[in-house]
């Protein structure tokens, strides 16, 4: 059974480049055993079928640990494979849609960059939790706008759904979101850097 209580604490995403097909189950792996319970599989590259095929892998891999297996934007395979939730930004498949399809057990997150109305709304419909962000400047995302931390400050105080940080956190700058004592913090290059995935993911945990 899906425990949406689980949206806590470092949420790792899959990248075309960090995470290459032929090595991204072995490194979810990795990050699930070092007790991460929340992956995203995000590739913007990768076809449909391929992205089916990996996203099937993840689903089965993340119900051995019991992590929640997340989607970014890809709506019907998140459908097609019953995946535990689904991602969307802006320019994705919109929230109304997913939920239409996916149904109100399924868990669905939205971006909300730096806005605070924008999270409201998707609070209200009944998204699972917001993400603002980019924080600082991301390997995966160059051309992020960045949004001041403050707005974590504010968000805690106008909203009870679960809140997540995105955008360049690692281990030098997490602590300056963590004093907001949010739910998540959203991370790819600081967990997979130098291959090092479970002391990466030691020292983030210990930072908040």
């Amino acid at each position: 059974m899906l425990e949406k209580e689980q949206l806590r604490g470092l949420y790792v995403l899959t990248d075309a480049t960090l995470t290459p097909a032929e090595s991204m189950l072995e490194q979810v792996e990795r990050v699930l055993k070092s007790g991460v319970k929340v992956i995203q599989y995000r590739d913007k590259y990768a076809s449909d079928e391929e992205a089916e095929k990996q996203c099937i892998r993840l689903q089965a891999l993340c119900d051995v640990y019991e992590a929640i297996f997340i989607i970014d934007d890809r709506l019907e395979i998140a459908y097609r494979i019953n995946a535990d939730g689904l991602h969307v930004g802006e320019d994705d498949v919109s929230y109304e849609e997913a939920r239409a399809l996916l149904g109100d057990d399924k868990i669905i997150g939205v971006s909300c960059y730096g806005d605070l109305e924008r999270a409201k709304k998707y609070a209200s419909l009944g998204a699972d939790y917001v993400a603002f962000g980019a924080f600082f400047p991301s390997p995966t995302k160059p051309h992020a706008t960045m949004v001041a931390p403050e707005i974590l400050q504010r968000a805690k105080e106008q909203l009870s759904v679960p809140i997540c940080a995105i955008g360049g956190i690692n281990a030098e700058n997490i602590e300056q979101l963590s004093c907001y004592d949010i739910a998540m913090y959203s991370l790819i290059s600081a967990v997979y850097k130098d291959d090092a995935i479970e002391e990466n993911l030691e020292k983030l945990q210990a930072k908040i």
